[in-house]
């Protein structure tokens, strides 16, 4: 069969998609089955939701939209992660003033049913955010609208810029109109309990959109959105509908995106799957923030010894791990430390060197083997034992359906038992670890996520955070550091110094809200330093390989940035790159 001839089933076979999903005549035209040109098409993407259970209050997690939302509602700003900043969008601009930050919101931007997007919508927003105890209520005493464009948070003392920027911005959509939404912030002043109770439960389906897109047919098998000419950036857009069809697990996905289904996706899809997509796919790939990393279990008699944890980060051949797993999915984090991978140079800057980096592609056995006789351990045989002759025994725990992380605890008990410690797979159901066992710190070590996530990850008090205090899966792994809910008491660590032979005790809790509260970059930077040298040297748990988040795009038919271009280092490239007009349809 000729290409053209391929291409041409599969355009059927799409237009056979679009119908059977219940789509009208017209969307049944989608761009990818030969339309007419600028101004028609559908762009057909897809979603692991049963579209007629998908909703729309991000106050209520059951059934949240996973992608539709990103069309359909502006968000404040977004985060780009190469410029490592927010670009604009909804919120044009902000500032700092005087224990206040003040946003702008855009102009021209309009709801479906005609009203202009207002501060006052804004502030419902976050006041509803705030109350329903959102880590905005961590540092806002009240919210004000200062006119129809100015909103005004009133902080409730000294707080890190970045911090009130992530909080505020990051992530967050403008989707509860106040004229909808604002009976829920009045009831918190009569019932507290009760507003909470109702505004988390509420199941937001008959939208209100304010953004490029509005919802336009929903049935089991799609949700089809239609373009609103009346919104700043529908200029941009030259076809007139989104189709998110329901494909149900990624293999489903990796189908159609084979079968030239789908015109683009965000979809985990390993190498091998990758090879063998069409030629005209695209792959781009976006930190994660995210990714495997060992939880020691600190009060253990083996894992909760310094030596033994930094013996096994110097044995560990990371690049080889990565290898094993997937080189276009993630990356070896360069550094051990609590900052990810592409902003360790950027936060270390000049103190970078100074770093362990207990060998990123090789394994370091004689570092190993000194540190743990200098520690008293040794070899009875070919086994690490400890002073009392006990064999250093070390199993992994690991969900067991997380192929990617099977695949890397399997190459780490390899390298751990060549080495000579007992190592072995713990393989166990992810809803038994994350229910009894991560919480009740019932692991010697546990695979598990070493950064929170998402952009925030970016700025290190989020990442230092959750290696030092708080793990976010609720890990209890008893590091005296830590949070008392994480089995720690706030203690204080000594650690050798960064800078010389003697040793410094430092408190990561007090430090780390000392971060929280500063505006000085100064002071952001040396505790930021300090910090991660503590996280670098101790090793609360130790980074294994990083995350890189994948979305797919066609360019049979419809033309996109480079591969790698700045535009598409966001959450989502697809959806974002339609509002930008730099996804255009040229069938």
């Amino acid at each position: 069969m000729t290409d053209n001839n391929r291409d041409y089933v599969s355009h059927i076979d799409r237009r056979a998609f679009l119908q059977g999903a219940g789509a009208s005549g017209a969307a049944a035209l989608a761009g990818c089955t030969g339309g007419t040109g600028s101004g028609d098409g559908t762009h057909v993407s897809y979603t692991n939701q049963v579209p007629t259970k998908i909703q729309y209050n991000p106050l209520n997690p059951t059934s949240y939209s996973q992608y539709s939302h990103y069309l359909l509602f502006d968000r404040f700003a977004n985060f780009n992660f190469a410029k490592g900043e927010f670009t604009p969008y909804l919120i044009q601009d902000w500032e700092f003033g005087d224990k206040t930050f003040e946003m702008t919101v855009r102009d021209g931007v309009t709801w479906e049913d005609g009203d202009d997007v207002t501060a006052g919508d804004v502030a419902t927003q976050l006041r509803l955010a705030r109350l329903t105890g959102g880590t905005i209520d961590q540092f806002t005493e009240d919210i004000e609208v200062a006119d129809d464009q100015t909103v005004v948070l009133n902080l409730a003392g000294d707080v890190n810029p970045r911090i009130v920027e992530f909080n505020s911005l990051g992530q967050r959509f403008m989707t509860l109109k106040e004229s909808e939404f604002g009976e829920y912030v009045d009831m918190f002043e009569d019932d507290a309990e009760q507003a909470q109770s109702e505004i988390q439960s509420h199941a937001y389906k008959d939208v209100i959109a304010n953004g490029p897109f509005t919802v336009s047919e929903r049935g089991n098998q799609q949700i089809l959105l239609e373009k609103r000419d009346n919104h700043p950036d529908s200029g941009n857009i030259n076809f007139d509908r989104v189709a998110f069809r329901y494909l149900d697990g990624n293999t489903a996905v990796h189908q159609a995106i084979g079968a030239n289904e789908l015109d683009s996706v965000m979809v985990f899809a390993p190498p091998n799957v990758v090879n063998n997509f069409p030629d005209h796919i695209q792959m781009e790939t976006i930190p994660g923030k995210v990714g495997y990393g060992l939880i020691p279990q600190h009060d253990h008699e083996h894992t909760g010894d310094r030596a033994v944890r930094q013996a096994i980060a110097h044995v560990l051949d990371r690049e080889a791990i990565v290898k094993n797993v997937g080189e276009t999915l993630k990356q070896a984090p360069p550094l051990l430390t609590g900052i990810p991978s592409d902003d360790q140079e950027r936060w270390l800057d000049d103190a970078y060197d100074s770093f362990e980096d207990y060998g990123v592609n090789e394994r370091q056995t004689d570092d190993a083997n000194r540190i743990l006789r200098d520690a008293g351990y040794s070899k009875d045989g070919d086994t690490w034992v400890d002073n009392s002759g006990d064999v250093v025994e070390l199993p992994i725990t690991v969900p067991s359906g997380w192929t990617d992380w099977v695949t890397a605890t399997q190459t780490i008990v390899d390298q751990l038992n060549d080495f000579g410690f007992e190592s072995q797979v713990d393989s166990r159901n992810f809803s038994a670890l994350n229910g009894t066992v991560w919480p009740n710190g019932d692991f010697v070590l546990s695979a598990g996520g070493w950064l929170p996530g998402g952009g925030r990850a970016s700025f290190p008090y989020f990442s230092l955070h959750h290696q030092l205090l708080e793990h976010y899966r609720n890990f209890s792994y008893n590091y005296d550091p830590a949070n008392e809910n994480r089995g720690g008491s706030n203690g204080d660590v000594t650690v050798p110094s960064r800078t010389g032979s003697e040793t410094m005790t430092v408190n990561p809790s007090d430090r780390l809200k000392e971060l929280s509260e500063t505006s000085d970059e100064a002071t952001t930077r040396e505790i930021s330093i300090e910090q991660a040298w503590v996280t670098n040297v101790d090793l609360p748990m130790i980074p294994v390989m990083e995350k890189q988040e994948q979305a797919f795009l066609a360019t049979d038919e419809w033309s996109v940035p480079e591969q790698g271009a700045e535009v598409s280092q966001v959450r989502w490239p697809n959806l974002w790159l339609i509002r930008q007009g730099e996804l255009q349809y040229d069938g």
